[in-house]
């Protein structure tokens, strides 16, 4: 998987992540990996499906006006490219989760589609419980924000296997 976060901080949206690949059986895969997509007016970062995340290049998609709109969106998209799966139970989920800024606002969309607005921070991937615990130990810091973010993901990568370097930073 890997790790992707999202910050707020003063009217600013930050999004970070890693930038390797790995298959299921948690083999490194090479290539450059891009997590996180300017779309509009939109920052989008993913975790999990690589095609899941690549989908959301404006090259294939062009998002709503609306945040509320998105996951019906995505869901549309990935029925037509093949990319979208149903529970036992009728549900439509996807393999991979989303952090996104937009209109100075930070959310996450989880494999169920739910849409969820934060306050502050989130993270998503096999990485996240660690970048968590970073971003909660410096919350009361002077650290700038980009600081903050490097931290939470070289966090992550000294305990996670699949998240690694390159890392970068994207401000809203």
């Amino acid at each position: 998987m890997s790790c992707v976060i999202g910050l707020t901080h003063k009217n600013e949206v930050y999004l970070a992540s890693d930038g390797i690949g790995t298959t299921e059986d948690g083999q490194r895969r090479p290539g450059i990996l891009n997590k996180i997509i300017r779309n509009g007016l939109y920052l989008i970062g993913f975790a999990g499906s690589i095609r899941g995340g690549q989908l959301t290049n404006p090259y294939y998609f062009k998002p709503p006006r609306n945040i509320l709109d998105f996951p019906n969106f995505l869901i549309d998209l990935f029925q037509k490219s093949g990319c979208l799966e149903k529970t036992s139970e009728g549900a439509s989920i996807h393999s991979c989760n989303f952090i996104i800024g937009y209109k100075k606002k930070l959310y996450e969309i989880l494999a169920d589609f739910q849409l969820n607005e934060i306050s502050e921070y989130s993270a998503i991937g096999s990485g996240a419980p660690f970048a968590y615990g970073s971003l909660y130990e410096t919350s009361s810091t002077n650290l700038k924000p980009e600081e903050r973010l490097i931290r939470a993901l070289k966090a992550a990568e000294s305990f996670d296997r699949a998240t690694g370097e390159p890392f970068e930073v994207h401000k809203l």
